[in-house]
Formats: structure tokens, C-alpha cells, sequence
């Protein structure tokens, strides 16, 4: 049982943590406190009629070990432009586990595609006694808004060989007080269903090493890490990858906690500095200079989210830092998870930020993820701690993700190429040609006249493509020349100590940036 009156225990994490209502302080209790487990609806933000006609409601009951309930049956209403459907189902089960999960499918095919479907999952349960409705969730003092899923009628608009994915994301391997994510089978479901083809599992290095019935402890036969593990590997397909890895929090050249994803590492390496377990103990067990040396051709290592900003309070109590050029250089680190949400105020920033140190001469290559914690249409997370819960569509798993080029669906070698790009949906690729030989994404060339080739799809969901860009970045003036509405087979010069990359915007939001072609 979670030790819920323990006051030093997880005080701090409140303060950036998804929402669990039972969870209190020794004398102080949340006005969003419930006795009741977390009851949780959610579907994919898009399913894609070429893949599936059925859509995969998952439902999620956390922690009814400690407040059993008997789900009695769940109803799903569907509402298009032109129609509206109702599904029922049966449920009639006494649920008393630490974690339950079950997907539901409701047929799409009698809607229109190309159209934002409504969905409202109404959950009738009973706890002791009591008759009880939840709808989409049971958090208390949050808005009730239906999800909202595009149904579209073909494929994401890639090339053959490209594979788009999820590079960061917490299954209920990451499970605490005061966050938790979804299974890795329900979660290749939904993935799937959105048309992507990988995902990576990147738990908590702090909760990877918890005791299975008591997150606050450490087990050293890491029974979580190894069942994570066993997970993943089952899970893991030829045309669909899933693969284990793990959010490291490690120590920067300052010795402040950074987090590191390590990717298909066989060895867990252990990092609590700011899970917040202990009071005052927030000293990283590990530095990233450690990290050079244990890169092989297996395993991948990317800087986490390194864009964004810690908040004051985090780097105060959590000796929370950032990272900068110097962790990256030392540690061998290349690939960059800057992008980490879908706010478009953060996807500017990250984007400057990115630009400013190809301008500087870093070869890094931009990555995309969402750190969604289980989150597929919407996030669940604490606004005001004690006070007030918010839900947005901000960090949810694959709206924005990674996609490279490779001959087959194998995602370390394809991302280690060079060979990807970034997008919410849109594609884009391009290559440099000189003398009868292509330079794709991520090569390095050398000085001179080369002639243009590009490939750019959108589909309807998306809108026309309003803009492509070409841009041409001078290491030595530290600036880059933007090139609008390229045509293919267009020749240009190429000066020495340069770069180039490209990206496209849509009618409707769409967007994708390149990684680039380097000049040397």
C-alpha cells in the first residue's frame, strides 16, 4: 500500500506531477482528493480507415487494490457531422488491481472519413454500496469536453521506407505517487491505430529501481526494470518496434540533474537525484561524462527535452539544471529531443534554439517526442497543487514524432543515419546531387554546385502546403539565408562551413522540418 501519510515523502513532485486524487499529506488533503482509484478514458487523436475501421478505447482503473470497484458497463457515443452511434458494453467485473486496462473497439465505418469525430465514454461503476457515472474520467473539479479523434481515410503521406514514431514516452512501468502511464500492449494499439510504426519505452531511471509494491523503497533485483524489459520484448515485431529504454536523471558539468534517454541499453543505469524519494538527497548518482563510453552500435543515447527552461522552484528543490554544448560534447550525445510538446510558442524556441547551434558548427540532429505519460487525446495533469487539475492536448503520444529513412523498420540505425525528419503529419525529404550521386539527410559533403531534389505530401487533414523553405546556414556569419518556394532541380552554390535544411507549413497546421545536409 502507498504510504500516503508520510510527509517526507513526494512533497515536491505536486508541483509537476500527473494526477493521482488519493494521494495526501500527513494532515493536508487536496481538494481534488478522492477515495477511489483513477478511472480513465481515452482514445487515439487520429485513426486512419487504411489501417483500421475500429476504434480502440482503452480504459484505464489505477490502484484499485487499495479502492476496489465493480465496473458495471461502459457506453461510447460517436458524434459526426452527420450521424451519431452509441455502443454498449458489458463489463459486470470486480476490479481490485494495482493496475487494469481494457481496450474496447466501436466500428467506424458507418462515418463519413476525413472528418473530427466527438467521443464521449460514459463509465458506470459501483463502489461498496453505490452507483457512480464517470465521464471520460472520474477527476474531480475537471472539465468534462469530448475527445476528439480525425478519422481519416489513408495512410500518413510517407515515402516508402520511411517510418515515423514516438521517441519518448512512460508506460505504468512509471508509476508513483504522483504520475503513471499506460500499458505497453494497450499502448501498441493505439499506436498503431494512429499509424505509426515505433515507439520507445523511456520509464524513469527512479522508478525503474522502486520495490514493486512500494515506490519509495529501492529493490536491487530491479524486479520493474526486468518486467519492463519482458514487455517490451513481447510487444516487439518486425513491422511494428517497440523498444526498451529508459529517462536517466544524471548529473551535467555543473552537477545538476539532466535527463538522458538511453535507448535498448541492456544495463540499467540508476539516477534519483530528483525524484524527490528522500528529502535533501538530490545529488545525481552519475555524470554524463560517464556516458562516452558506453555507446555501441546497439544502443542510442538522446538529451532529453535539453530546450526547455526548469522552473525556479525545481531547481531549488530538486537540484534540477539544464544541459548545454559542453554535456553534449563530453558525453558523445548527436541527437537532440527538442521538440517535446505541440505548443507552438515552445516548437518556435526549440527551433532557434536547435538553429543556433548548427550556426555555431554542433552537429546535432533534431528529434521529436511528446513525454506522454499514457496521454493519447489528452493529458491529465496538477495545475495548482492541492487545488486545481487542468487537462490539454499538450503532451499527447505522437502528435508530434520522428520519422527516418531506412531500408527496413529498424529504428537506432535509421536514426543513427541522419536520414529523418520531424513532423505532425506532413511529409518532406530532399537530397543534394552532384555528378550523378545523391546526398540524402544527414551526410556530410563538401564545397560547390549541387542541384536540388525534394519529395513533399500533406493530405487532407492537413490542408495544401502554404510554404517550403530551403535554408542555407553560414558558420561563418552565423546566420541563414532563407530560400522560399524551392523548385525542384534547382542548382545553387554551396560555400564551405555551412549547412542546409528545409521545412513546410500547412493550411491546417501541419508542419515538418528537415535535419540537415552538412558542408564541410
Amino acid at each position: 500500500m502507498l504510504p500516503f501519510n508520510n510527509l517526507s515523502e513526494f512533497t515536491f513532485p505536486l508541483f509537476i506531477g500527473y494526477a493521482e486524487i488519493h494521494y495526501h499529506l500527513k494532515y493536508l488533503y487536496p481538494r481534488y482528493f478522492r477515495r477511489e482509484p483513477e478511472i480513465i478514458a481515452d482514445v487515439p487523436n487520429r485513426c486512419l480507415k487504411e489501417i483500421t475501421t475500429m476504434l480502440p478505447v482503452l480504459i484505464i482503473v489505477k490502484d484499485a487494490h487499495l479502492f476496489p470497484i465493480f465496473l458495471k458497463e461502459i457506453e461510447i457515443q460517436i458524434s459526426g457531422k452527420k450521424n451519431k452511434t452509441k455502443y454498449s458494453f458489458q463489463i459486470d467485473k470486480k476490479i481490485s488491481d494495482k493496475y487494469f486496462s481494457q481496450i474496447l473497439e466501436v466500428e467506424l465505418n458507418e462515418f463519413e472519413t476525413e472528418q473530427i469525430l466527438e467521443i464521449n465514454v460514459k463509465i458506470n461503476y459501483q463502489m461498496k454500496n453505490k452507483i457512480k457515472i464517470a465521464i471520460n474520467d472520474n477527476y474531480p473539479h475537471l472539465k468534462k469536453q469530448p475527445f476528439r479523434c480525425y478519422f481519416a481515410e489513408k495512410k500518413l503521406p510517407f515515402s516508402k521506407n520511411w517510418f515515423p514514431g514516438e521517441p519518448h514516452y512512460h508506460s505504468i512501468h512509471t508509476s508513483d505517487q504522483v504520475e503513471f502511464g499506460a500499458d505497453i500492449d494497450s499502448t501498441k494499439i493505439m499506436a498503431k491505430a494512429m499509424g505509426l510504426k515505433w515507439f520507445f519505452v523511456t520509464d524513469h531511471s527512479y522508478d525503474l529501481d522502486d520495490c514493486e509494491d512500494d515506490c519509495t523503497r529501492n529493490d536491487p533485483d530491479l524486479p520493474i526494470w526486468k518486467r519492463m524489459l519482458k514487455s517490451c520484448k513481447e510487444a516487439d515485431e518486425s513491422d511494428f518496434r517497440v523498444i526498451h529504454g529508459e529517462e536517466i536523471s544524471i548529473g551535467n558539468s555543473e552537477g545538476k540533474n539532466i535527463h538522458l534517454l538511453a535507448i535498448n541499453h541492456p544495463e540499467f543505469i540508476e539516477g534519483s537525484g530528483d525524484s524527490a524519494e528522500r528529502w535533501f538527497r538530490n545529488k545525481p548518482q552519475h555524470n554524463i561524462t560517464e556516458i562516452k563510453e558506453k555507446h555501441t552500435k546497439e544502443n542510442l543515447f538522446i538529451a532529453a527535452h535539453p530546450f526547455e527552461e526548469v522552473p525556479f522552484l525545481q531547481r531549488l528543490t530538486l537540484r534540477r539544471g539544464e544541459w548545454d554544448e559542453s554535456d553534449m560534447e563530453t558525453s558523445g550525445i548527436h541527437f537532440l529531443q527538442g521538440i517535446n510538446s505541440t505548443d507552438p510558442v515552445d516548437l518556435i524556441y526549440s527551433i532557434e534554439m536547435w538553429k543556433s547551434m548548427l550556426q555555431l558548427g554542433y552537429k546535432f540532429f533534431l528529434i521529436a517526442g511528446n513525454d506522454a505519460h499514457g496521454n493519447f487525446n489528452v493529458m491529465r495533469q496538477i495545475k495548482s497543487p492541492f487545488w486545481k487539475l487542468f487537462s490539454s492536448q499538450k503532451q499527447t503520444f505522437g502528435k508530434f514524432f520522428t520519422a527516418f529513412c531506412f531500408e527496413k523498420n529498424d529504428p537506432i540505425p535509421g536514426i543513427k543515419s541522419g536520414n529523418m525528419i520531424v513532423s505532425n503529419g506532413p511529409f518532406l525529404n530532399f537530397c543534394l546531387k552532384k555528378d550523378n550521386v545523391s546526398f540524402p539527410i544527414g551526410s556530410t559533403i563538401i564545397s560547390g554546385s549541387y542541384e536540388l531534389l525534394f519529395e513533399s505530401a500533406t493530405t487532407i487533414e492537413f490542408g495544401e502546403i502554404t510554404e517550403i523553405n530551403i535554408f542555407i546556414g553560414s558558420l561563418n556569419e552565423l546566420n541563414e539565408t532563407r530560400i522560399n518556394h524551392p523548385q525542384s532541380k534547382f542548382t545553387f552554390n554551396l560555400p564551405a562551413k555551412s549547412y542546409v535544411r528545409m521545412n513546410l507549413n500547412t493550411k491546417n497546421g501541419g508542419t515538418a522540418f528537415t535535419n540537415p545536409i552538412w558542408v564541410e
